[in-house]
């Protein structure tokens, strides 16, 4: 199929549109990567919000989208109309997705806090320093030592939940200076405050970082929609290659 004047226009323009889309998707990804080294596993500590890490977050919407726009800029530089279909098609379901999980995480927004307590009481302390638990051990230090943060609601808890710890004692990546044995000695300077007033702050700057990254997506899936049908319709208008008409 031979595409002329506006159609050709919207072609190339779709075709390094899903260029900069993946780009943008490959950015993501590595920024996610980076978080998840830098951050550690917090989403072993949440299960209830694993979608709310900013690691996994841009680590799953970088992947989709380079996907995504791998997809749409094979389908518009090759002109065929099963990959653009199949393009709008799935842009049009993620976009639906993005609306419900919206929906939904307004719905929900005031029961953070009472989920965040119930994930690191029950998952958390617990489990800190258990067999098979160097996961979560590693989780909970990294939190403490990134949030400034002690226990669930104050270093206390460790003394009341944790077989391993006694009254005002606490794990090393309590202490403002951490070194070994530092967290048994009740005379050391040590982070009162809880985590899940920490992690809820964390987790609505996550938020907010959702929205932003929903609504530049949802303005590059409309885009992508709009030119993928725009040319799909322009495809289908053309003869086919043995210059006979359906």
């Amino acid at each position: 199929m031979a595409l002329d004047g506006c159609s050709k226009c919207i072609k190339y323009t779709m075709a390094i549109f899903n260029i900069l889309f993946f780009i943008s998707g490959a950015t993501l990804l590595g920024g996610g990567i980076f978080l998840h080294h830098r951050e550690g596993p917090f989403a072993t500590l949440l299960p209830s919000f694993p979608f709310l890490n900013a690691a996994n977050l841009c680590i799953a919407v970088g992947v989709v989208i380079m996907a995504v726009s791998f997809l749409g800029c094979c389908g518009a530089l090759k002109e065929n109309p099963c990959l653009l279909i199949t393009y709008f098609i799935i842009l049009v379901g993620i976009f639906i997705l993005e609306i419900a999980i919206a929906a939904m995480g307004f719905t929900y927004r005031n029961q953070v806090a009472h989920y965040i307590a119930q994930d690191l009481t029950t998952g958390g302390l617990q489990k800190y320093n258990a067999t098979g638990e160097q996961g979560l051990t590693r989780a909970w230090d990294k939190m403490q030592t990134y949030l400034f943060c002690c226990g669930v609601d104050s270093y206390q808890d460790w003394g009341h939940f944790s077989s391993l710890y006694q009254a005002n004692e606490t794990p090393d990546s309590c202490c403002f200076i951490s070194f070994p044995g530092c967290g048994k000695d009740p005379n050391e300077s040590k982070y009162h405050g809880g985590c899940v007033q920490a992690l809820e702050m964390e987790l609505q700057q996550n938020i907010n970082v959702l929205g932003v990254i929903g609504v530049s997506v949802a303005f590059f899936q409309i885009m992508g929609m709009a030119f993928a049908w725009s040319l799909f319709q322009d495809l289908r208008k053309q003869p086919p290659s043995d210059g006979t008409y359906n």
